[in-house]
């Protein structure tokens, strides 16, 4: 993670990094780029941005909410925006400075204060990003006490699933892991590869690591389990809308004030009221087509009740049907339940078609599928 040694003024160092390292690029031997982590200094991402690391593996990001008592990210809306869009699991940290057990409770209330700015989620994974210098002049023991103040205020408010990010050479010496935070261990050899900390929930295995299409080196982690995954992003009041035109930005929440659109519509910006939670599928299985998302027109988009289905047919979509986010193939075992449906207009065909809105069970997936692809009931085979 970036970090500052007073808040945002110079945030663009890592304390534990000893050196520059050149950038690392796409390689066979590589660890997984499954979440991304940024904060204010990667605001120059844009729509498009997010959308390209989705299609090259990256399934969630943890954005920076909070610092201290007193600062939140002037950027969060944006980026919680743009990496909804992409269809990435939401996730937020607080970079904390607490060295009591009262200072805690108060940066947790500004964490939470940040956060429910951008949602009304608590499926979210709140961090506590564990490595300014003041923690390490205090013991183990003050610092655990201290981290379970942060946490026990985040539970309060509703917050129930939390991790520790913390370098590995301070872990088991100035901070623990526990069954509640598992871990989000930093750790970034010269070549990295294979798998390690296996039994924590992330392993931060580089911070200069640069993604094709991409000219910024960034900091990338690979997971151990679904912990991160799932995470609802933005919450009814502050949803964006799942456009195809990624190169528009916004520095404000949606302007939606609606939790469902129960009204017909022929307007290609209505909203349905979800947001579509989908981890970004492998490249070779991911597609953004201009044609496809101009060959059909909304004629109406509502909620609807939650039924059970299971398919292996065709795909999922984003809304305007430009995104394709995977095959249902590949996801065999799942059962899909509904909450919205749209009617479209194919024009290249002249006829009309019912998608529905799904999410799996656990909100890891979910998109648009085809009425015709779909069969009512629970999948015999779901885990």
């Amino acid at each position: 993670m970036k970090i500052g040694v007073s808040f945002a003024a110079v945030a663009g160092i890592a304390l534990f990094s000893n050196q520059a390292k050149a950038a690392l690029y796409p390689s066979s031997t590589n660890p997984r780029t499954d979440m991304l982590d940024v904060s204010s200094w990667q605001a120059n991402l844009s729509a498009s941005d997010y959308q390209n690391l989705a299609n090259n593996g990256v399934k969630a990001v943890t954005i920076k909410a909070s610092e201290g008592t007193g600062y939140i990210n002037p950027y969060l809306s944006q980026q919680v925006q743009y990496a909804q869009n992409a269809g990435l699991s939401i996730n937020f940290y607080h970079f904390v400075h607490f060295t009591s057990q009262s200072a805690a409770k108060q940066e947790a209330q500004n964490f939470i204060t940040a956060v429910q700015q951008v949602t009304d989620s608590k499926n979210v994974v709140m961090v506590a990003d564990f490595e300014s210098s003041e923690l390490g002049g205090l013991s183990k023991a003050a610092n655990n006490a201290n981290l379970a103040a942060f946490d026990q205020t985040l539970n309060q408010a509703g917050y129930n699933k939390t991790d520790l990010y913390t370098m590995s050479s301070w872990l088991g010496s100035k901070i623990d892991t526990n069954d509640q935070n598992k871990g989000w261990i930093a750790n970034w050899p010269g070549t990295p590869t294979g798998n390690k900390y296996p039994d924590a929930n992330a392993w931060q295995w580089a911070s200069d690591y640069r993604f094709p299409g991409e000219n910024l080196n960034l900091d990338i982690s690979q997971l151990n389990n679904d912990f991160y995954l799932g995470s609802a992003g933005t919450s009814s009041n502050h949803t964006s809308s799942d456009t195809n035109d990624s190169s528009s930005s916004t520095n404000s929440d949606s302007s939606s004030s609606s939790t469902t659109d129960n009204s017909n519509s022929d307007s290609s910006t209505g909203t349905d009221g979800t947001a579509v939670i989908v981890p970004g599928p492998p490249a070779s299985k991911s597609q953004y087509s201009a044609t496809r998302s101009k060959s059909v027109k909304l004629i109406w988009r509502k909620s609807m009740g939650r039924y059970a289905f299971h398919t292996l047919k065709g795909a999922r979509y984003s809304k305007h049907m430009g995104i394709r986010y995977g095959y249902n193939e590949d996801l065999p075992n799942v059962t899909w339940y509904t909450d919205a449906h749209q009617k479209l207009y194919k024009k290249n065909t002249g006829h009309y078609a019912i998608y529905y809105h799904v999410r799996s069970h656990d909100n890891a997936h979910g998109g648009w599928i085809w009425r015709g692809y779909l069969t009512r009931g629970i999948n015999p085979n779901q885990n």
